[in-house]
């Protein structure tokens, strides 16, 4: 899509407050001027999304980790967080580069020796060591549950006596 077209398809899509500040900041422009895609973006971002929020979303991007989130959980944070800090995914090797340092250190010791070169052969390998890591995880958490079982001692069993009750007449005697 040229830059262009992303433009006009976007205030196209404006509703709202958002269509009533387009058509308000249109007029402010000479009639004959055109609206570039950054231009647009610039103006849509300084009066919908402060600098402040900026910043801030920009240092959870810059301090985002995997942690206890599945591999799926974390994809979604970075590429939720990325946009607001475009000068680390702006290649693909940057943008792998940004997604290995967040990742949890089991995972990014077993995908240390991975030779993807693309963002998304690495992610796609990722998911599939986490599956990985998962199974084998579920299976020694089985084989150890079993191994317990096996393993208690149990009581030995002993032949029971039958209950006989005291002789009431022999034990309580008149004084």
């Amino acid at each position: 899509m040229t830059e262009e077209l992303k433009k006009k398809y976007v205030a196209h899509q404006l509703e709202g407050k958002a269509g009533v500040w387009w058509s308000h900041h249109r007029a402010t422009l000479p009639t004959n001027v055109v609206v570039t895609w950054h231009q647009f973006k610039a103006a849509f971002r300084d009066t919908y999304i402060p600098q402040g929020l900026m910043t801030i979303k920009h240092i959870e991007f810059m301090n985002l980790t995997q942690g206890t989130k599945s591999l799926t959980e974390y994809l979604h944070a970075f590429n939720n967080l990325s946009r607001y800090a475009t000068e680390f995914v702006d290649t693909d090797a940057k943008k792998l580069a940004s997604f290995k340092r967040g990742l949890g250190p089991k995972l990014s010791m077993n995908m240390a020796g991975n030779k993807s070169t693309t963002f998304n052969e690495f992610v796609s390998d990722a998911l599939t060591q986490e599956n990985s890591n998962a199974i084998y995880a579920a299976s020694k958490s089985r084989k150890r549950a079993y191994e317990a079982g096996a393993s208690q001692s149990k009581a030995p069993v002993t032949s029971k006596t039958a209950y006989r009750p005291p002789n009431v007449a022999t034990r309580y005697q008149p004084l």
